[in-house]
């Protein structure tokens, strides 16, 4: 039975760390923008690397970079995303009036890169607080941790894209990167 309580534990750390994906899912669905399979792995197979960082030098990392910090980072780039979609609706188009909307078309490997540090700045700590717990389920954490990550944006993109931008209409910009600043602020202040 040890086995058991191991994957339920593992499961329970991999989706109480993302529950933030599925924020990142619902805010691109709702400024209706499809978040490709490719992407959404390459932001997860970020979170895989960090959470065994985490686990493999959470000695060394705790010495130079705290719980707080990781947060602040990941914080401080999940807010500046959610201004940019508010920048790119409401201001951009105001300042200059002869260009296009300013928008985000697609995600590409870039902004996934981009998303996977953001997200995975506290998988450093996730991963360290594992080794200290328990140092046999290292691996299966972190590919929980992805795993859930995966799933958890996914469903996000797909229940933002859907139900919400319709719910929201003109709106949905405004939505979207206010649940990008609040995910954002909650990784700083939870």
């Amino acid at each position: 039975m040890v086995w058991l309580s191991v994957f339920i534990t593992a499961n329970l750390i991999g989706i109480g760390s993302n529950l933030d994906n599925c924020g990142i899912g619902i805010a691109y669905g709702s400024g209706k923008i499809k978040f490709p399979y490719w992407v959404n792995a390459i932001v997860n197979a970020i979170g895989f690397c960090t959470a065994l960082l985490g686990a493999y030098m959470g000695n060394v990392i705790s010495h130079y970079i705290t719980f707080a910090e990781a947060s602040w980072a990941g914080g401080i780039v999940l807010v500046c995303i959610g201004l940019f979609f508010w920048y790119s609706k409401y201001l951009h188009p105001r300042i200059n009036r002869n260009q296009k909307q300013m928008r985000i078309q697609k995600l590409d490997w870039k902004q996934g890169i981009i998303l996977g540090f953001a997200l995975s700045f506290t998988n450093v700590a996730v991963g360290f607080g594992v080794t200290v717990s328990n140092a046999s389920t290292v691996w299966i954490t972190a590919l929980s941790i992805s795993v859930w990550g995966y799933l958890m944006i996914w469903l996000g993109n797909i229940v933002g894209f859907g139900v919400i931008a319709r719910l929201l209409g003109k709106y949905s910009s405004f939505a979207a990167g206010l649940l990008l600043i609040l995910v954002g602020i909650h990784q700083v202040i939870g």
